[in-house]
C-alpha cells in the first residue's frame, strides 16, 4: 500500500532528529574542535554548564581585609569593609536552521537517499555553527556590547585592546578609569583598578624584540604569582618567534598532544601552548599576541539548550517545513587581572 504524504513527511522528520541526536556529542566535539580557540578552551576544560536563569553571576572578590600591629591597650581594628561585588553577563543565544521541502523529500524516499540527504543538511547546518561561532569568539570590541549585542561575548570584551582598555563595563562593572607604567607594563592605576588587565606595546624591529616584549607581558600578568597558560596570536607572530626567538632551546613546537592531532600547531613560550589563528586580527590589521589564564576563563553553556533541535514546523502556504538548533552560553572572565595583551602600536 503506498505511503500518505503525512505518514511520509512524519517519516522524514524523524529521521533528521533521529539522526540529530545520535550524532549530537559527535557533532559538538566537532564544532568546538573544528578551530583552535575553540578547541583548546574545551581541552583546557573552561566549559562550565549552568541549567536556566537568564543570567551568569559570579561573585567578585576585590578587596582585602585590613590586619593591624597591635600592643596592650591599643584598641583593636573594627567594622565591616565592602570586599565583595557581583558581576553578571547575559546568556547569549546561538541558531541554525534545517530546512527542506515537500518535492524535495519525494525526490529523496529511497532507504539509502533518505539517508544521504539527512546527512548532508545536518552537516551545513554544523558548517554555519562553526563558522559562526568562530567569528563571535574573535569579533572586534564593542562598548555596546555588553548590554545590546546578542552575539558571544568574546576575546576582546573579556580582554579589551589597548585604546578600550577603560571603555564601558564588564559583567556590568566599570572597567579601570586609567592606565599607568607599573614595571615594562601597563596595568590599571584608578577606578576599578582590580577589574582591568596588563598591557605592553611591542618594540619595533618586532621580530628582534620579540621573546623579551614576551617576557616582559608575561611577568607583568604575573607578579610572580599565577602566571598565563595560553596565549593566542594572529600567525605573524608566532612565525616571527619561531624564527626569531633569542633561545632557540626553548622555542618546543610540540609534535604529539590533542591540539596537534586535531590539526593544530602549537608552540610553547615558558612552557605554555601557544596557537594561532587568521581570525586573530583582533584590533585590524596589526599584530596581537593575548596572554590568558583559563583558571579564570568559563564558556558558561545551559545543557538543557545545547545543540538541541526544536520540532518541525510548517511554513504556512510554501511546501516547507523547518527545524532550528539552539545553543545557549556565554564566555567570561572572573579575574581581567590574569591576562594580558602584547600589542603593535
Amino acid at each position: 500500500m503506498a505511503t500518505t504524504l503525512p505518514t511520509f513527511t512524519k517519516r522524514i522528520d524523524d529521521a533528521f532528529t533521529e539522526t540529530w541526536y545520535e550524532i549530537q556529542a559527535e557533532a559538538i566535539d566537532n564544532i568546538l574542535n573544528a578551530t583552535p580557540i575553540w578547541a583548546i578552551l574545551k581541552l583546557k576544560g573552561c566549559f562550565t554548564p549552568q541549567s536556566g536563569s537568564d543570567m551568569i553571576t559570579r561573585t567578585i572578590r576585590y578587596g582585602t581585609q585590613a590586619s593591624v600591629d597591635v600592643k596592650k591597650g591599643d584598641t583593636l581594628p573594627q567594622g565591616e569593609p565592602e570586599l565583595e561585588t557581583v558581576a553578571r553577563w547575559t546568556f547569549r543565544h546561538l541558531a541554525t536552521h534545517v530546512q527542506r521541502d515537500l518535492f524535495t523529500d519525494r525526490e529523496n524516499r529511497g532507504k539509502f537517499k533518505i539517508k544521504d540527504y539527512v546527512a548532508k543538511r545536518l552537516q551545513a547546518a554544523r558548517d554555519s555553527m562553526v563558522q559562526q561561532y568562530e567569528t563571535e569568539v574573535t569579533a572586534a570590541f564593542s562598548a555596546a556590547a555588553e548590554t545590546t549585542s546578542k552575539a558571544i561575548q568574546g576575546l576582546n570584551e573579556l580582554l579589551p585592546p589597548y585604546a578600550n582598555a577603560c571603555t564601558g563595563t564588564y559583567g556590568l562593572i566599570t572597567r579601570p578609569a586609567t592606565l599607568a607604567a607599573s614595571g615594562n607594563v601597563y596595568k590599571p592605576a584608578t577606578g576599578n583598578t582590580w577589574w582591568g588587565s596588563a598591557y605592553k606595546a611591542m618594540t619595533l624591529p618586532v621580530e628582534v624584540n620579540l621573546a623579551d616584549d614576551m617576557r616582559s607581558l608575561y611577568n607583568g600578568i604575573s607578579d610572580n604569582m599565577e602566571p598565563p597558560d595560553l596565549i593566542i596570536s594572529d600567525l605573524n607572530p608566532y612565525e616571527y618567534y619561531e624564527s626569531y626567538g633569542l633561545d632557540m632551546s626553548q622555542i618546543v613546537k610540540d609534535e604529539g598532544g590533542q591540539m596537534v592531532d586535531l590539526g593544530f600547531s602549537v608552540l610553547r613560550f615558558r612552557g605554555k601552548p601557544w596557537i594561532w589563528s587568521n581570525n586573530v586580527a583582533l584590533s585590524g590589521p596589526k599584530m596581537e599576541v593575548l596572554m590568558l589564564n583559563t583558571k579564570y576563563i568559563e564558556v558558561v553553556y545551559d545543557p538543557g539548550m545545547w545543540f538541541d533541535m526544536t520540532e518541525w514546523k510548517s511554513i504556512p502556504l510554501q511546501a516547507t517545513r523547518i527545524a532550528h538548533i539552539l545553543s545557549a552560553c556565554n564566555i567570561i572572565t572572573t579575574q581581567p587581572r590574569r591576562h594580558g595583551r602584547l600589542y603593535e602600536a
